[in-house]
């Protein structure tokens, strides 16, 4: 077929259609030299204008689309904003009691102190420096208060707020139900700017509820008062045609049933080494029995930073081969590169991926991770 525009490419593979290629996204390769590299451009050009060399450094890669870019603005720049509880050694369970208290008890209330103009300009500030600066690549919005808003331990720490969902969990429901009728109202901005600015109808949100041994607290207790506030924030999004792809750090295989049942209908990450089978993943539908869509392709905890070129090829492959020949499948990272990742190894995915036919299936298709195959965990 003849060659798409991003936009085009983005929509038909949302759609089911054919492609030309598997689409590409961008937004999480960290690593200000690497950026440069990519870019083409010196470290020292690189910093005179961050934004602007990790647009250059996408452009170079030929993404499609690209999330809210995280891009360093120092030379040896690696991931911040990690919680660590030491922080928050002074803080108690019983913090969020009186946190929860202070909220008023009625939407109404609530919603007396939202400046509705003020987040309307915030996103569409961002919409508009997007298509005017971000070089044709499509903006693919990842705005995680519309997602759901899990990780109190940000204000409070671990500690203090697991005990509080095993001792106060009323006082945690009442913190996240009062922020998410916020959230709905952002929601319902959101909605009526993807037909504005004619964005592509996706959104990759989802807060981590996951570590390496599973859910952080029991799904049981997120069914009852966590996901009601989720589907609350997400249902001006729904109604308006725009699918949302959840976030998938950690070993979240026991809550992919409820990500799908609360109205999502796609999954972005994966830890492969703690499990996780994309074929398995590929075997779930929506409720209205639609095909997953994957963002996924570039493991940052194994395969980009420590393998090989033929390894990142390895693990590419294996995407492709899971979804069917890339059904659904746009490439991108699992989380933020790191500083170690070599930059070949960036190149070499994104430019892979561009050789491989979608809805072909391979003659020797990967059926299991590689890196599980080639490599020991152990060693």
């Amino acid at each position: 077929m003849k060659p798409l525009t991003s936009k085009e490419r983005l929509l038909r593979q949302l759609r089911g259609q054919e492609i030309d290629r598997i689409p590409m996204l961008g937004g999480w390769i960290g690593g200000a030299l690497n950026l440069a590299s990519l870019a083409g451009i010196t470290p020292e050009a690189y910093l005179t204008d961050p934004l602007q060399g990790a647009i250059r450094a996408h452009r170079a890669l030929e993404v499609d689309g690209m999330i809210q870019p995280i891009y360093p603005t120092q030379l040896d720049q690696i991931r911040n904003g990690s919680v660590t509880d030491s922080s928050f050694s002074n803080v108690q369970p019983e913090a969020l009691v009186e946190r929860a208290n202070a909220y008023p008890d009625s939407e109404k209330a609530i919603l007396a102190q939202f400046d509705r103009p003020r987040a309307e300009q915030q996103y569409r500030a961002y919409f508009e420096g997007a298509f005017s600066q971000w070089e044709g690549i499509e903006p693919i919005p990842n705005f995680w208060e519309l997602g759901g808003l899990f990780p109190l331990y940000h204000e409070f720490g671990y500690s203090a707020f697991l005990m509080a969902c095993a001792l106060y969990p009323e006082a945690v429901g009442k913190i996240w139900w009062a922020r998410s009728i916020e959230s709905r109202e952002r929601a319902k901005i959101m909605a009526g700017l993807y037909q504005e600015f004619n964005l592509v109808p996706l959104m990759f949100c989802g807060e981590d509820l996951a570590n390496n041994k599973g859910p952080m607290v029991s799904p049981a207790f997120l069914r009852r008062y966590y996901y009601p506030t989720v589907k609350m924030i997400i249902a001006p999004l729904l109604e308006a045609g725009v699918r949302l792809v959840h976030h998938c750090d950690g070993d979240v295989r026991p809550l992919i049933g409820d990500f799908l049942e609360m109205g999502f209908s796609g999954l972005q990450g994966f830890q492969y080494e703690l499990g996780i089978d994309l074929y398995e993943l590929n075997q779930f539908k929506t409720p209205s029995d639609e095909a997953l869509i994957f963002f996924t392709g570039l493991n940052v905890t194994r395969t980009l930073p420590y393998g090989t070129v033929e390894d990142v090829r390895q693990e590419v492959e294996y995407c492709f081969d899971a979804t069917d020949g890339g059904r659904g499948l746009f490439l991108f990272t699992s989380s933020l590169s790191g500083t170690e990742v070599p930059v070949e190894n960036i190149q070499a995915a994104y430019s892979h991926v561009k050789t491989l036919t979608p809805r072909q299936p391979r003659t020797h298709p990967w059926k299991k991770w590689p890196w599980s195959e080639t490599h020991n965990e152990n060693s």
